[in-house]
């Protein structure tokens, strides 16, 4: 049998330089915020690979994204926003964890522009690239040779915004080496012989194109919030702090794909963002480590009544907290 070294040694230098043994592809990925997609992705988003996360408005896409950027920078990543929408809010973020200073911002109109901006950023070492939304952005035929915006009725080209997005995603791919794009899209209906369908913005290129792809999910029903109760005054008022958003790993070229679960996402109070505790609780039921009878929860020797109070003493309880993350990694 041919040894591959050698093979590889009587390459041409220019061949050489663009082969290697499988054995040294590193793959290297980027824990999410949520405990339980984090362990559906089989450990994260892969660097050097693109990602889409589409989803309804309610399933606070940019918050999860923006966490995402908080616990890269955590790791010592380079992170670029690249808004489309303007609705970066440097207050909300910075609630968060994300750090606005070491944050690189650009907003964006243009397919085109985007394009620009994401081959210019990783050939300058970007870490990790979140675009928010690619549903926002404006194709070539908006625009005249002046690019100026046309008027509204010389728009009308069929497909205009997903034949842009295909070429942008191969451009994206050509030039991505380290870095992890994140493209977030909104939810469109698709019209086919079954009737509507649930679709991302942005055509087929944008899902073929993506090594994982997410879909996010909520409810901004005033009836399905979480309610806390708070002071205003001489009174205790319920007020809503909360919702559930359900997951799924839609795609995954890298874990196993169809993988689903659901998380608290906390949009007031003293902590907002993932509730990575109330995640842990549940998973932790689900797989044994945590018992649950009627209303409590037996965390080990500790008895707490309800899954907010047993997500509360694992908040206050680091030690415990890794314990129980431990034995369910070990699990799955």
């Amino acid at each position: 049998m041919t040894d591959v070294a050698e093979i590889i040694a009587h390459l041409s230098p220019k061949t050489q330089a663009r082969v290697q043994q499988a054995s040294e592809v590193k793959l290297v990925k980027q824990e999410v915020p949520s405990v339980g997609l984090n362990l559906g992705l089989n450990g994260g988003l892969g660097y050097g690979r693109q990602t889409l996360i589409w989803g309804n408005k309610s399933a606070g896409k940019t918050s999860f994204c923006l966490q995402l950027i908080a616990k890269a920078q955590e790791d010592g990543k380079v992170c670029a926003f690249v808004d489309a929408e303007n609705s970066h809010d440097p207050s909300w973020s910075e609630r968060l964890g994300v750090n606005n200073e070491q944050l690189i911002y650009t907003s964006v109109k243009t397919i085109a522009d985007m394009t620009d901006v994401c081959v210019d950023l990783m050939k300058n070492g970007v870490d990790l690239i979140v675009v928010d939304s690619i549903s926002a952005l404006l194709p070539g035929s908006y625009f005249s040779k002046d690019d100026e915006l046309k008027d509204l009725d010389k728009t009308n080209q069929i497909g205009a915004h997903a034949k842009d997005l295909a070429s942008a995603m191969k451009m994206l791919g050509y030039t991505n080496e380290n870095t992890a794009i994140v493209l977030i899209s909104q939810v469109r209906n698709q019209i086919n012989s079954y009737g509507a369908q649930q679709a991302p913005e942005g055509g087929f290129a944008v899902k073929f194109f993506s090594s994982t792809v997410i879909k996010l999910w909520s409810s901004a029903r005033e009836d399905v919030q979480i309610v806390e109760e708070r002071p205003v005054g001489d009174r205790l008022l319920k007020m809503p702090v909360a919702r559930e958003v359900q997951w799924l790993v839609e795609f995954n070229k890298l874990g196993k794909p169809n993988q689903v679960g659901k998380y608290t996402f906390y949009y007031d109070g003293a902590t907002i963002g993932v509730d990575k505790y109330g995640e842990i609780v549940n998973l932790a039921e689900k797989y044994g480590i945590v018992r649950k009878a009627a209303s409590w929860y037996y965390v080990y020797d500790e008895k707490l009544q309800g899954e907010r109070k047993a997500a509360q003493y694992l908040r206050d309880n680091p030690e415990v907290f890794d314990k129980v993350l431990g034995e369910l990694n070990d699990r799955l």
